[in-house]
């Protein structure tokens, strides 16, 4: 009967941390871009996530996020906060007039950087991502050229903190009912 019931707390505690849900983010049917008139600071949310930067840095357009037309990066975070994974997203250059330069993408977790990668836009394409760019807080965005974004692919991280915690409570009062 104590195996049951340890199974069924154990399982109840794994359901505990919800779901990871993909969020697919496509730019087909961009909604409003709101900009703080005080800062200067543009968001855009879709799919549970949030693009935020300057609101000369990104614009929806034409099916993507154009980007590249001035040096600022641009951050793409979870919705509310929280950690999640990147996955893969579709590059293409965009021209600007000025050539395709290099993007700079840039895994941030509180903060710090975790990950990174550059893509010459010359060569434009699919990127999938490691597991480096697992349980991040957000990316940065930035580029010597224009470029467009699309396709891109993230997994909110469930609550892993939540999960190893209670793992610990039920091992802890395992151990004490031996005794």
């Amino acid at each position: 009967m104590n195996r049951f019931l340890g199974a069924v707390a154990l399982a109840a505690a794994l359901c505990s941390g919800g779901a990871a849900h993909a969020g697919l983010i496509t730019f087909d049917n961009p909604g409003v871009i709101d900009i703080d008139n005080n800062t200067g600071i543009a968001t855009y949310g879709e799919a549970g996530f949030v693009i935020s930067g300057s609101a000369t840095s990104f614009l929806p357009l034409d099916g993507a996020m154009v980007g590249g037309f001035d040096t600022t990066p641009f951050m793409l975070s979870l919705l509310g906060g929280g950690g999640f994974g990147l996955q893969s997203l579709d590059i293409a250059a965009y021209d600007l007039g000025f050539g395709p330069g290099t993007l700079a993408l840039v895994g941030l977790l509180g903060g710090m950087q975790v990950a990174s990668l550059s893509v010459d836009l010359a060569n434009p394409g699919s990127v999938v991502f490691d597991s480096s760019w697992a349980n991040l807080t957000s990316v940065s965005f930035s580029a010597s050229g224009g470029f467009a974004l699309d396709n891109i692919s993230s997994v909110p991280e469930p609550g892993s903190f939540a999960l190893a915690g209670a793992g610990l409570l039920l091992i802890g009062v395992a151990r004490r009912r031996r005794r």
